[in-house]
């Protein structure tokens, strides 16, 4: 298995690596795992930033409670202002722009994950494209409408649409938490590649938890095999210390 930063090349400083998704696809467990191995893998500053209005904000006070000293020294959490933080509006931090642009760090990003969650970060478009940047769309095939192919374009159209980005590659993190099957990551994985291969994507990651990743990894096609990543699922901890967050 692999370490999730060489999976999508190791990013450099002044990068920014977007995740896009519909609700339950992962995107913000991807969004964290990325940030985490990007602190173990290279010296860069990280930040973590959460763009995603449609549920606004994931705890991220309650994540770093997990986190070592060294991993949160050099991750920068980018939320909304304290006195806004559980506002049920879209808002975002007033000093994004430049942040964005920052050529020092590497910026994690969550965007909403439907039409108008992923079109709330279309009024950062100029920024981004100005920078060098990639559009990364997570997909749990086990959630509900992700489980047909028709329903996948829709969602891959609608974020398109809404984002007026360019699309960089797919990450098929398919499961059911605990009960996953390695016959459901592969299953997962055909699916999201043949996506893929309609659309001219790639699928750059294939994610697992702990819990079942031995279970899974010698039951994999080499195809699959090969983008095989272990990730920490942050949500489920944060159940246990009150969080109601839904990632």
């Amino acid at each position: 298995m692999r370490e999730l930063a060489d999976l999508f090349g190791r990013p450099r400083a002044g990068e920014l690596i977007l995740f896009a998704g519909p609700s339950g696809s992962g995107k913000t467990e991807v969004a964290i795992n990325l940030a985490l191995s990007l602190i173990r893998t290279t010296t860069f500053q990280v930040a973590l930033c959460d763009l995603d209005v449609v549920k606004p904000y994931f705890r991220l006070r309650d994540m770093l409670r997990l986190l070592t000293d060294d991993e949160t020294g050099r991750l920068n959490i980018v939320e909304p202002e304290r006195r806004l933080l559980h506002a049920d509006i879209p808002t975002f931090p007033r000093n994004l722009h430049a942040l964005l642009s920052s050529p020092e760090t590497i910026k994690i990003i969550d965007v909403g994950g439907d039409a108008i969650g992923a079109g709330a970060v279309a009024q950062f478009r100029e920024t981004i494209i100005a920078s060098d940047y990639r559009l990364y769309i997570v997909v749990n095939t086990l959630r509900p409408g992700m489980d047909n192919a028709d329903g996948m374009k829709r969602m891959l159209t609608a974020i398109r649409s809404g984002a007026r980005l360019e699309v960089t590659g797919l990450v098929a993190n398919t499961n059911l938490q605990a009960e996953t099957t390695a016959d459901d990551v592969q299953r997962g994985y055909d699916a999201v590649k043949s996506l893929g291969d309609s659309e001219g994507l790639p699928v750059v990651a294939v994610l697992v938890s702990p819990e079942y990743a031995d279970q899974v990894v010698h039951r994999l096609t080499p195809g699959a095999a090969r983008l095989l990543s272990v990730i920490r699922v942050f949500n489920r901890i944060l159940d246990t210390v009150g969080s109601q967050t839904e990632f």
